[in-house]
């Protein structure tokens, strides 16, 4: 008897132990997923911020930072304005390097709602800039380092929610909101704008207006696509609502950071066109996954023994070589090789559904590139003999493609910036 109920005993004490260990390794298990999401988070923010500087430091302006940062993280983390806040930072150290000089703090997204929002300093904030500019790659101290830099920075703060409530604890509050902050130095400060550009072979036509919301009612070949539409990307395709910045049908001239426009194949007003760099290289796909390829060939005046058999028609007689290079020279002027506003530039047929077009394009979305492309405002002939006039205002601008259907003829790109940093045209005076 008592050898049974001892054994009832332990069972009922081992029923108890139970009972308790699991609520307790529950809220283990629970904190490890928590502990990894906030590290993940904390990765994602990280790079995000990090995006966002190096947009700032090629040139883009503020608005377009957080554009920038937000598109990194819009499939994995919530870009709602309520736990997100985003800083743009722009200025220079002294000729000591141990104190700034300039300094612009500028806040371009979100409503101030995240937790440390409340208890930014921006003092602190200058000494973390200033400490990360005077070390070098060991971690080694040295003012001169940052003697008369002028850096751009990101600092973006976003509030998680706890799996375990913890957010709702005062005590918790700052343990789930993460900070990053990127800095970078600008190295160039400045370009001869009158240099000519180097772009990739696409002109788009000045006139192109923004995509439309696919879920208004009013149906449109100029609508967002839906998922289906796209041949790439083949997964996690981009959607009308992740573009926050975007406002429906828009004409490019007056185009904002943020604005997509889906853009159809073809020489008339409203589309895009590809191009060829000189008439000596004849217009057709391999041609044209050449040009399109990073970093491009527009500059690219090499001799590369490239001759008819290969579908090269021929030297330009005059351009300043007996060989076919594959760099830009101007339709009906051989000796202007660099691409200027007001220039012409020879068209490619529109059959370029070649893999090796994919591919390239393929590339660019999946590395979020950045591309300087040509805006035309008229045209003459039609196929291969197309002709396009690069705007004389407005004839370089700066898109991301982030997808395509080209046996639809049509490519989904972001505008991203004018583009004036080369090609514009020498003031001759009065």
């Amino acid at each position: 008897m008592n050898t049974n109920a001892n054994k009832h005993k332990q069972h009922g004490q081992s029923l108890v132990e139970v009972a308790l260990f699991f609520p307790i390794f529950i809220i283990l298990l629970a904190g490890l997923v928590e502990v990894s999401q906030l590290i993940v988070t904390q990765n994602r923010i990280s790079s995000a911020a990090r995006a966002g500087t190096r947009f700032a430091a090629n040139g883009g302006e503020n608005v377009g930072v957080a554009n920038v940062v937000l598109n990194t993280v819009t499939q994995t983390l919530e870009v709602d304005p309520t736990l997100w806040d985003l800083w743009v930072i722009r200025g220079k150290v002294n000729q000591n390097g141990d104190g700034i000089i300039d300094w612009e703090f500028e806040h371009e997204y979100g409503i101030s709602n995240t937790v440390r929002s409340s208890s930014i300093n921006p003092t602190d904030i200058q000494n973390r800039i200033l400490e990360e500019l005077q070390q070098d790659q060991n971690k080694v101290t040295d003012n001169a380092l940052a003697s008369d830099i002028e850096f751009v920075a990101t600092y973006a703060i976003h509030d998680v929610d706890s799996i375990l409530g913890l957010s709702a604890l005062p005590q918790f509050n700052g343990f789930m909101s993460r900070d990053a902050l990127s800095v970078m130095r600008v190295t160039a400060t400045g370009n001869e704008v009158t240099k000519g550009c180097a772009a990739f072979p696409i002109a788009v036509y000045e006139g192109i207006r923004s995509v439309t919301d696919p879920d208004d009612g009013e149906a449109s070949a100029y609508d967002f696509p839906n998922a289906s539409d796209f041949t790439y990307p083949s997964s996690n395709r981009p959607t009308y609502n992740q573009y926050f910045n975007h406002v429906d049908n828009q004409s490019l001239l007056d185009a904002k950071e943020g604005y997509v426009y889906r853009i159809y194949n073809g020489p008339g007003g409203g589309n895009f066109g590809w191009l060829h760099w000189n008439q000596a290289i004849t217009a057709n796909a391999p041609n044209l996954a050449e040009s399109l390829a990073w970093p491009g060939n527009s500059t690219d005046y090499n001799d590369y023994n490239d001759s008819t058999s290969n579908g090269s028609l021929g030297p330009i007689n005059g351009w300043g070589g007996g060989f076919i290079p594959r760099g830009y020279i101007e339709p009906g002027n051989v000796t202007d090789q660099a691409l200027h506003l007001d220039d012409y530039v020879a068209g490619d047929t529109g059959v370029v559904n070649s893999k090796a077009v994919r591919d390239a394009l393929d590339e660019h979305v999946q590395l979020d590139r950045t591309l300087r492309v040509i805006v035309w405002d008229s045209s003459t002939g039609t196929g291969d003999n197309t002709i396009y006039h690069i705007d004389d205002q407005n004839g370089f601008a700066i898109f991301r493609i982030i997808g395509y259907n080209l046996s639809q003829n049509w490519i989904l790109a972001e505008f991203i910036r004018w583009d004036n940093s080369c090609g514009q045209v020498a003031s001759t005076g009065p």
